[in-house]
């Protein structure tokens, strides 16, 4: 603190006197006229008076005369000769019109006392010598009382600026749950907002970083398991029909994974923010034919009818890749779940663009309803490529939609199954 209160107040003390100086100059060169009028009319009473006693004298009588006034003037009075003052022009000018030059800061003032070259000089009393001492000591006191006031300034900005260093210390620590609560009259109270929402998103980042590398490992646990095991059989089978059908097992586990991973890195891209979002203007009913299309046979071989109910708007700006990869993955969800039927339809709502997805199946508890939405999360536990899937799916829709400014829920269809319903906002 002492530091800072130091600069501040070098800062503040050389600027104050240079502005102080700036000032006067500024402003007797401004106001010069002004103020020589006005020491003129000062002391004109004075010099006429002087003067009129002079001018009837000659050199000698007025040297007398001014000796025996002096005592009786608190001025320094002098007789002088035009010759040797280096008069300029515009002086010369003022004796010319009967007006005394002014001098020395506005303390000596030279007039006129006959047509002569003698000249009279009036020169005002010197200062006292402790004058200066005086101008030294109220500098001083401003000065004192400067740091005063800057130091009840500075006081609680330093407060408030040292809870966040130690914040930002404590939160380089790995301690990555520390907040800084501060005053609202806090000058820094913005900052400390924004040093909040970032701890907050990195607490995220880093939390959700380990929840994935923990659910990777664990996930990929099952097929790389089922590959080792149907290796060893592959080994020990004679049966050549046997072998082709532990060869497809193998095959589809080994789908499996790749299309984990894909998944996987899709979400991190969009959880990190590594990927831009860029829309375009699609037309809505050919996009959503292709999407629909995509899974079209996973739906026939599920024994589910696909059905696109409502697409009536001619163009929708998505960024056609991951809102395809989004929409593929609630249509796979309900086909997974669904008995008999699966709808979907695309519609604009005011500024907003819907999509939803209605199946017949057994539907989406209450209070399963947000966990659903949470990387490897999955309402059944299974693990069988049917019913089990990886618990990305519906994750990955979650941060689609958030990457479109919107969002997805899920509640009960007309059918008592579940209805995905994901909105988002229409931008220009």
């Amino acid at each position: 603190m002492l530091r800072l209160f130091l600069g501040l107040f070098l800062v503040l003390a050389i600027g104050l006197v240079a502005a102080l100086e700036v000032v006067d100059r500024t402003f007797t060169a401004v106001l010069d006229d002004t103020l020589k009028t006005y020491n003129r009319e000062a002391v004109r009473g004075q010099a006429y008076s002087l003067v009129e006693q002079l001018r009837a004298l000659d050199g000698p009588g007025r040297e007398a005369q001014l000796l025996a006034l002096r005592p009786h003037y608190g001025l320094r009075l002098q007789l002088l000769q035009s010759a040797d003052l280096d008069l300029s022009t515009s002086e010369k000018a003022e004796l010319a019109n009967n007006l005394m030059v002014v001098r020395e800061k506005y303390t000596q003032f030279i007039s006129r006392i006959d047509e002569g070259e003698q000249l009279l000089s009036i020169q005002m009393p010197e200062e006292p010598s402790w004058t200066n001492i005086y101008i030294i000591l109220a500098y001083t006191m401003l000065g004192v009382l400067l740091g005063i006031v800057l130091y009840f300034w500075v006081r609680p900005h330093w407060r408030d600026l040292e809870k966040l260093r130690l914040a930002a210390q404590r939160f380089g620590d790995n301690d990555l749950a520390v907040r800084i609560q501060l005053s609202k009259r806090s000058n820094i109270r913005d900052l400390a907002e924004h040093f909040n929402q970032m701890a907050a998103r990195i607490e995220g980042l880093i939390a959700n970083q380990r929840e994935l590398t923990n659910a990777v490992s664990h996930e990929l646990r099952t097929p790389i398991a089922r590959l080792s095991f149907e290796l060893d059989q592959l080994k020990q089978q004679l049966d050549p029909d046997a072998d082709k059908a532990l060869i497809a097992d193998m095959y589809a586990d080994l789908g499996e994974l790749e299309e984990m991973v894909s998944e996987l890195l899709t979400y991190a891209s969009l959880e990190r923010g590594a990927t831009v979002i860029t829309r375009e203007n699609i037309q809505a009913s050919h996009w959503l034919d292709s999407v629909v299309g995509s899974v079209a046979l996973e739906a026939e071989a599920a024994g589910v009818q696909l059905l696109i109910v409502d697409c009536q708007l001619e163009q929708v700006r998505i960024e056609p890749r991951f809102m395809a990869r989004a929409v593929i993955n609630l249509l796979r969800n309900a086909i997974r779940y669904a008995e008999q039927r699966v709808e979907v339809s695309l519609v604009r709502n005011g500024d907003h663009y819907e999509v939803r997805v209605n199946d017949d199946g057994p539907g989406v508890p209450v209070e399963g309803r947000e966990k659903i939405f949470e990387p490897f999360s999955r309402l059944d536990a299974s693990r069988d490529r049917r019913t089990g899937g990886f618990g990305l799916g519906l994750a990955l829709v979650r941060r689609v939609s958030q990457s479109h400014g919107g969002q997805v829920e899920v509640a009960e269809s007309p059918w008592g199954g579940a209805s995905f319903r994901m909105t988002w906002a229409h931008l220009e």
